[in-house]
């Protein structure tokens, strides 16, 4: 066999963060090779003690690596909650408490809302919900306690 001079030209290399490494003829500056990747940065050494400056010479011969920078995320933007305000009477700037409204929210049937309407001629107060949810609070409570009670005692038999 023969003796074979191969010329190879003097090329600087950069490897990508996913392992595929792209030649770059020398002379040739980091700036040049960070253009085309915007949020990287290179480095000469693993693991990466500090990014090479921009405008620094990159070396034939030597493998360099190309690093995405850790972009701080934008935090998302807080959304402000509801302020609620309860029934406190509103004082006014002369210290005096001023009536203010009051809004509330009630969760019923529309049978029961029918009856409310028609029982006060279309008028309903806040008490009369009120006391009607109460009742029928108290009406379920006593209906359990008695079906409890006749379960406890047999009925009685009469001759």
């Amino acid at each position: 066999m023969g003796n074979c001079l191969v010329l190879q030209e003097k090329v600087v290399r950069v490897m990508k963060p996913d392992g595929k490494i792209l030649e770059y003829k020398s002379p040739i500056k980091v700036h040049q090779v960070l253009s085309e990747f915007s949020h990287h940065a290179i480095s000469d050494k693993l693991p990466v003690t500090k990014h090479m400056n921009p405008n620094a010479d990159m070396h034939q011969g030597h493998l360099y690596y190309l690093l995405p920078l850790l972009v701080p995320s934008q935090q998302p933007v807080k959304k402000t909650k509801k302020k609620v305000r309860f029934s406190d009477d509103v004082k006014g700037g002369d210290g005096v408490a001023t009536s203010g409204v009051v809004r509330i929210k009630l969760v019923i049937s529309k049978q029961e809302l029918q009856a409310m309407m028609l029982s006060n001629g279309g008028l309903v107060s806040v008490d009369d919900m009120i006391i009607s949810e109460v009742q029928k609070e108290v009406n379920r409570n006593t209906d359990e306690s008695c079906d409890d009670k006749d379960d406890a005692m047999p009925p009685l038999e009469s001759n």
